[in-house]
């Protein structure tokens, strides 16, 4: 909450979330992972700025063509922020369904769907949502007899995710950081933050050169040198 809150204050528009460098978004979003997500806001704000007039689209197939929105995300906007007639499935809801109908842990995503199509009330399917994933946190155990998580996460100690964050944590705060600094920080050997480097490289997050690690510039543009 805290950071939502933060977040909002300083960008509370489209138009100055359009305007952000993605270190400041890296910045804002430090700590909470999925770095991505940052990046594509920024580039989604400048998106609704430059092709829908500083609004956010109310269509479906509109949502899907902007930066980091797939099926689930669109479907969540048009429930939660339009309160749209719709269904969507997430962890805690598909741990309902499963739960409440006595269903096998197998069952697939679209079978899962049409459950949650049936159950949809008349009005007001932004309640209902809330409502189901309150149910899912705050009633459910923790943990379901025959009901296993989708995924599982590695442990984030000693992970590549680990030196991920601290490349992305320092380029918050610098425009370029050695390989061989971010392997003196995490204790790690110089070919484990290669490897780190390079995922995130391949998700257009940064960029390498020779033994440096920069951020990718926002809206096209590369840094100049430092």
């Amino acid at each position: 909450v805290p950071k939502y809150l933060a977040w909002i204050e300083r960008w509370p528009a489209w138009q100055a979330l359009a305007l952000a460098t993605n270190q400041q978004l890296l910045a804002a979003w430090s700590g909470l992972g999925y770095n991505r997500r940052a990046l594509n806001l920024g580039r989604i704000a400048q998106a609704v700025v430059r092709d829908h007039g500083g609004e956010l689209p109310t269509d479906q197939s509109t949502l899907l063509s902007l930066p980091g929105i797939g099926p689930y995300t669109s479907r969540a906007i048009l429930i939660f922020a339009f309160n749209h007639r719709l269904v969507t499935v997430d962890t805690n809801i598909r741990r309902v369904i499963l739960h409440e109908f006595d269903l096998p842990a197998e069952t697939g995503a679209r079978d899962i769907e049409y459950v949650a199509a049936q159950l949809l009330p008349a009005r007001d399917a932004r309640t209902w949502h809330y409502a189901l994933m309150d149910y899912s946190s705050l009633v459910l155990p923790r943990r379901i007899p025959g009901v296993p998580p989708r995924t599982v996460q590695s442990p984030f100690e000693g992970s590549l995710r680990q030196i991920r964050g601290e490349i992305i944590r320092r380029l918050s705060r610098q425009r370029r950081v050695a390989i061989s600094t971010i392997a003196k920080s995490t204790g790690r050997t110089e070919s484990d933050v290669l490897a780190a480097a390079e995922s995130l490289a391949r998700e257009n997050i940064v960029k390498l050169t020779r033994h440096m690690v920069r951020l990718v510039e926002d809206r096209g543009r590369e840094e100049e040198p430092a």
